[in-house]
Parts: C-alpha cells; sequence; structure tokens
C-alpha cells in the first residue's frame, strides 16, 4: 500500500515497551466462628475474564498507538461485518479512512499529500512531475482501495477483530497487578502476562466486572497501545460519495516504489 510503504523509507521507527511495576495481594483472615466470605476471583481469573470479554464484542472503537517503524497513532471504530473507519496519524499527517466488506477508501490532508512530492523529490527525482499530476487528482477527495490491501498495512490490520490478536491468549494462568489510576472516577488496576509471544496488558476496574478500558499487545514484534471504549456500539461506515473518489490506478503516481 502506498502511504505507509513510502513514507517509511524516510524515517527509522524505535520499539520500546513500557515496565509496568507488579505487586502483590495481601491475605484476608476471619473471625473465630463466623463463617468465611466467599473468594475473590484472582488477578489471573480477572485477565482471563476480560479477554474473553474483549473477544465476545461485536464492536468497539480503538485509540492509541502502534509503534511501527513510523510510529502510528490510530482512531478506529471496528465490527465484525467488516465495517471499520476512522483515522491514522503518521509523521504529523492525517489520514482518514472507511471500509465497509471488501471495498476501502482513504483521504490524505495536506501534510500527508505534500509528503509524497517531497519525498519524489529524494528517492526518485525523475517522477516528481507524475507525483505532482497524482497529488492534484487525490487532493480533497478518497482514493479507492480494496480493504484487504489496506488491511495488510499493520496498524489498520486493526480493522479486523481476529487475526491482529493471534498471540494474545484466550486465557492465563498468572497475571500480575500494578495501579493504573482513575477513570472517570473509576480506580483502575493493569494486570499483566508476560508470555511467550510478548506481554500483554489490559487495564481493568478494580473491582466489579474487568470490563477492559485498555490493552497492550503485540503483532508480531510491534507494540500495540490501545484504549477501548464504544463496545458493541454500530459502527458509522459510509462510503464516500462517488463524485469525492478517484480510483487508486488514477493516482499510481503516488506509488514511489513502483517501476
Amino acid at each position: 500500500m502506498v502511504t505507509r510503504r513510502t513514507l517509511s523509507v524516510m524515517v527509522c521507527g524505535v520499539v520500546a515497551t513500557g515496565a509496568l511495576a507488579a505487586c502483590g495481594g495481601s491475605g484476608t483472615g476471619r473471625s473465630e466462628g463466623k463463617p468465611s466470605p466467599a473468594p475473590s476471583a484472582s488477578d489471573a481469573e480477572r485477565m482471563t475474564e476480560a479477554l474473553k470479554l474483549f473477544r465476545g464484542y461485536r464492536s468497539y472503537g480503538l485509540k492509541g498507538e502502534v509503534r511501527d517503524d513510523v510510529g502510528t497513532r490510530i482512531d478506529v471504530h471496528v465490527d465484525r461485518r467488516g465495517n471499520c473507519a476512522g483515522s491514522y496519524e503518521t509523521l504529523g499527517n492525517t489520514t482518514r479512512f472507511v471500509m465497509v466488506g471488501n471495498q476501502a477508501w482513504e483521504a490524505y490532508d495536506e501534510g500527508g499529500l505534500s509528503s509524497f512530492v517531497e519525498l519524489a523529490k529524494l528517492v526518485k527525482p525523475e517522477a516528481v512531475a507524475s507525483t505532482e499530476a497524482a497529488v492534484e487528482k487525490t487532493r480533497g477527495k478518497y482514493v479507492a482501495w480494496s480493504a484487504r490491501e489496506l488491511r495488510n498495512v499493520l496498524a489498520l490490520s486493526l480493522c479486523g477483530m481476529d487475526r491482529p490478536y493471534q498471540e494474545v491468549p484466550d486465557s492465563v494462568p498468572t497475571a500480575e497487578r500494578g495501579s493504573a489510576g482513575t477513570e472517570a472516577g473509576v480506580r483502575l488496576v493493569s494486570l499483566t502476562y508476560p508470555g511467550k509471544d510478548g506481554e500483554v496488558v489490559v487495564r481493568v476496574p478494580e473491582t466489579g466486572t474487568p470490563t477492559p478500558r485498555h490493552i497492550e499487545f503485540e503483532i508480531g514484534d510491534v507494540p500495540v497501545l490501545v484504549d477501548i471504549d464504544d463496545q458493541n456500539l454500530p459502527v458509522e461506515a459510509e462510503p464516500p460519495a462517488p463524485s469525492d473518489v478517484v480510483a487508486a490506478d488514477d493516482v499510481r503516481g503516488l506509488d514511489l516504489l513502483s517501476d
């Protein structure tokens, strides 16, 4: 796909993961002659339940970062019917996109369009004129792609609700607890599982149903850190009007790595 392939030529990503501090639990006693209180779920059980809830959603929103070569920030809403809509930001440039079934569309901001021309000057000077012509055709329009082509981009693979999470376990045998602050008046904890396929972290309320508010995991060896919201709500993914769309074949001048 054009934009991330070409822009990644210009930068080197630094992948870094943060270490979460863990704290141990404390035991509780009981008064002599009184029945024992019902045992609370262990941190591992709560993390397993949070992962089960997450995998069972029909739709959700994700907002956060994918620590790939260009440090992509992403804000998407996705459902199990193949709808996905939102935006991503790389190198300070924001691209909006929509996916409906097998079709997809992207719209680049001015910074993104300018970057195509600047990159052509650096890596393929003979293509500057064709790149400028493609930019003019693209300005103010959506470029039509196949959804499969966009989902092959690592960050946009989050527009699938299964494949990106292949390395996330269905259940965990252990979990370490850490403080995660307060959100909307609710105290949160982080639950961490240091799995063989990379560390997995979920952030859940300290008590009650462990509804996942945040998840950290890896796709391959690339860390993904995203907040979770709008669970099971409809995803508004409307195709752009035909007059606002340009075919990918008409703007191949943007693809500076093609022959």
